[in-house]
């Protein structure tokens, strides 16, 4: 008997409503939504593809699929679904050896996932997600603290380290969170900042102090008022200006008079000025003032002033005179830091070439400290301004005082309650000091130490929508507090207009101050810091930091020099400013027509024709092996060992910070792979061969199968970032430096490039794509089929910084719209903030 075509239908639903997981897949043209299409298609297909691996009997990557059943609203299903949309997505999953559902069968799958989440996500109530509170960053601390006080006050190395979370970021409240030692270094940190900022009624006594030299040559052909590349001997100007008995806090000038000599082919030469304590005296010897890039001639010596505070720079006790007295003492050092990438450590070489390198002429050098040519200072009236209350009614002077700070300091209006709270802080106070300063000082430390001031809270009751937008960009742009147009803004009730949120992302991206929200997101982002960790083999790579030559510290790194590997830093930092400031697609961070160097980095890299040592944009071409981030020394040194590439770390740092997948780590049990070739394998030719015996043992091949072929391409890029595209033979042993035998840095290139016979293998086939043969068709490979997931990683970067947490499936279909908008303008990263200020996420309130 034949059934009609409705009664097969209710019989079919039956047996898949009881038996969810027992029949094969049955694919339907069009899949019903909700609980009927999961028994009906999407759990046959989950039982036929995923869950011989993510099943109750097997759970890879710590993945279990079989408790799902398509209600969304059960246990943590949308997770799950979101990670299961994810893999189905990009292709990762099925694995390229299971068998593969049909291109119908997997986009049917994915619009069933999409549709649940969406309605679901649509269901919840606008409370859902709770609020976020957490304490300011490190970096957010200094910087409010400087915007809030109107000077710079170096901190940071006062307070506990942040926590960390590689390619993730720290302003998340899950990380920042309040301990009591973090408290008490607050209120110390507070009463410090309180004692700088408002200062006795009495003008102090100026400290000054002069020292010239004259232009008498020495023993190396240089005047007493010359200082080298490698300094000069003692007495000259390169000893520097001795500062004893100077005051401990206020504003400090330093003047100097200076020129160069530039031989032929030199255009300036860089000189950098420390002030400080020698290293060994203190924890944190010598601090930059400044770099003056000198092209000035000697019959044209020019003055240059600086100001800085005295607090940001360490001092130490030193015994002088015939008793032995102890002084504090700091000294003043110009440092000429010129580096054409040839130079050696200070050796006999380095020194006969003084003469024939640039070199800085001074005069002389005057500090004077604090300055007074206003008292009391700016940054005190500010707080303690002028008015006839102070004398007629001081109790309401406070107040007034109290209310114009903590306005300040919370980022929005103050309660009376409030001012009430610490005006109470006054009295108790002020009876036990001896004036009005200095019970000020106590009373705003107290302010300081509060949560409105440490916190940041996304949701908090006291403050105005208003308030909150202009927190929210301005933490955001430039990892700070609301300057006065933000308040007045956010005052007016125009903020929250998108075409004024517009003007002001452009403006505050255009300020200075947007520089730390580049610095701290570029560095969280990228996981680049790591790169200052990993220890150089400096036999195989001679001068690539500077070293003591002698002495108790011979060997460790000089402190107080610039080396390649602080450009490199630079290097990542500034060219994601750039791309900022063009307004750049993000693909830029693929690849790119221009680079970020200096002379030094130029060198380093092979790059001709770049004269200086300030950072900047320079034009390349393909053949120059650079453009974008894969081939920046900081990433390429960060995922290395020192002595050798690591094809594995660079792969998960382009998985994770590149394309926005997450990688696990490996299982416990699964054996470390060797750093180096030959070393467990010694068989091995190259580090692919290596990575091959890996894959065949069975613990090792799922993961390496999906990372080996995302590092094998980044091969000709040796463990100090260089292009190396030949490599010695198997077991050739390979000296270091020589002075004797190479003369110069340039020798030992030589003898490095005469043993290097063999092509390295940087070939690859990527995960369901196709051959690359190194970075350059790496990157054509990703700019040409992985963009979306490159523009949408950036996205969803910038959005969880931005608002402060960790991004969810809450946020995905978000994610998916300023991801349109985004494709229909090319993907401009300037474009792409303003969008995701605008945006509904980042304006209202979670």
């Amino acid at each position: 008997m034949q059934l009609s075509t409705t009664r097969r239908s209710i019989v079919l639903f039956l047996i898949l409503a009881f038996s969810p997981w027992s029949c094969p897949s049955i694919v339907q043209a069009d899949v019903e939504t909700g609980v009927v299409g999961f028994r009906s298609t999407i759990g046959p297909f989950l039982r036929e593809h995923c869950l011989d691996c993510h099943g109750t009997d097997q759970s890879r990557g710590d993945t279990t699929l079989d408790s799902l059943t398509g209600e969304f609203a059960s246990n943590n299903e949308p997770e799950l679904w979101e990670r299961v949309l994810e893999q189905l997505a990009s292709g990762e999953m099925p694995p390229e050896e299971a068998d593969q559902p049909t291109d119908a069968d997997r986009k049917r799958v994915i619009e069933w996932i999409e549709s649940g989440l969406r309605d679901f996500i649509r269901a919840q109530p606008s409370d859902a997600v709770v609020p976020a509170v957490r304490r300011l960053t490190n970096v957010e601390y200094q910087n409010v603290l400087r915007d809030l006080l109107g000077f710079e006050l170096d901190v940071m190395n006062d307070l506990p380290s942040d926590p960390e979370r590689f390619y993730h970021f720290s302003n998340t409240a899950d990380l920042m969170r309040m301990g009591p030692e973090q408290l008490d270094r607050y209120l110390q940190i507070a009463r410090r900042a309180m004692q700088s900022a408002i200062v006795d009624p009495e003008k102090p006594e100026v400290y000054r102090v002069r020292k010239q030299w004259s232009s008498a040559g020495n023993d190396r052909g240089l005047g007493y008022d010359e200082v080298g590349v490698w300094g000069n001997r003692r007495n000259s100007a390169a000893d520097g200006v001795g500062i004893k008995g100077f005051p401990k806090t206020g504003q400090f000038r330093l003047r100097i008079q200076a020129s160069a000599i530039l031989p032929p082919g030199f255009k300036e030469v860089p000189l950098q000025l420390d002030l400080g304590t020698p290293p060994g005296r203190t924890e944190t010897p010598f601090k930059t003032v400044a770099t003056l890039y000198l092209s000035n001639s000697p019959d044209d010596p020019a003055v240059f002033e600086f100001t800085g505070r005295i607090e940001n720079h360490p001092y130490a006790p030193t015994r002088v005179g015939k008793r032995g007295d102890l002084v504090d003492q700091m000294s003043i050092r110009p440092r000429v830091v010129f580096d054409d990438g040839t130079l050696n450590d200070g050796g006999t070489y380095a020194k006969v070439r003084q003469l024939s390198l640039p070199r800085a002429v001074i005069q002389w050098i005057e500090f004077e400290a604090p300055i007074v040519d206003v008292w009391p200072p700016e940054h005190h009236t500010a707080i303690l301004f002028d008015s006839t209350l102070r004398e007629t009614d001081a109790d309401m002077y406070v107040r007034e005082v109290l209310s114009r700070f903590m306005t300040r300091a919370y980022r929005r209006p103050v309660r009376e309650s409030e001012i009430d709270r610490y005006r109470k802080i006054y009295r108790l106070v002020r009876p036990s000091v001896s004036s009005l300063e200095a019970a000020i000082r106590e009373t705003l430390a107290m302010v300081l130490v509060s949560p409105p001031f440490l916190y940041r809270a996304e949701s908090d009751p006291e403050m105005d929508s208003q308030f909150e937008l202009a927190s929210r960009l301005s933490f955001f742009l430039w990892a700070s507090m609301p300057d006065q147009e933000l308040f007045e803004l956010a005052a007016s009730k125009q903020l929250a207009q998108p075409s004024v949120i517009e003007h002001q992302v452009t403006r505050m991206l255009a300020d200075e101050k947007s520089q730390s929200f580049v610095r701290d997101f570029t560095l969280q982002w990228l996981n680049i810091e790591k790169m200052l960790t990993v220890p150089i083999n400096q036999d195989l790579y001679p001068r690539f930091l500077y070293r003591v030559p002698n002495g108790e510290t011979a060997g460790t790194e000089v402190p107080y020099r610039p080396t390649v590997r602080d450009y490199m830093m630079e290097e990542t930092i500034g060219f994601v400013e750039e791309i900022i400031r063009r307004n750049a697609s993000v693909l830029s961070i693929v690849d790119s027509d221009f680079a970020y160097l200096n002379q030094r980095l130029a060198a380093h890299y092979g790059v001709d024709d770049v004269d200086g040592m300030r950072m900047r944009p320079v034009s390349i071409n393909r053949d120059q092996h650079l453009g974008g981030l894969l081939t920046h020394g900081s990433v390429l040194i960060g995922n290395g060992t020192g002595t050798a590439p690591h094809p594995i770390y660079r792969a998960v740092w382009l998985r994770e910070a590149i394309l926005g997948d997450t990688v696990q780590p490996p299982p416990s049990e699964v054996p470390a792979l060797t750093d180096t070739a030959g070393e467990s394998v010694e068989e091995a030719l190259s580090i692919a061969e290596l990575l091959a015996k890996h894959r065949t043992k069975a613990s090792c091949n799922d993961c390496h199968a999906r990372l080996d072929p995302w590092g094998i391409p980044f091969e000709r890029y040796n463990a100090i970032g260089k292009y190396q595209p030949f490599v010695p033979k198997d077991g050739v042993r390979v000296r270091g430096f020589n002075e004797k035998t190479d003369q110069n840095l340039n020798g030992y290139a030589n003898y490095r490039a005469s043993i290097n016979e063999v092509e390295v293998a940087a070939t690859a086939r990527v995960p369901n794509g196709p051959k690359v043969d190194g970075i350059r068709d790496l990157k054509d490979y990703l700019i040409d089929h992985r963009s979306d997931d490159i523009a949408k990683n950036v996205i969803r970067r910038l959005l969880s910084y931005a608002v402060g947490r960790e991004l969810s499936y809450r946020d995905r279909f978000d994610v998916e719209d300023l991801f349109d908008q985004a494709n229909n303008n090319g993907f401009k990263i300037r474009d792409i903030l303003i969008s995701i200020c605008q945006c509904h996420v980042f304006r209202d309130t979670d």
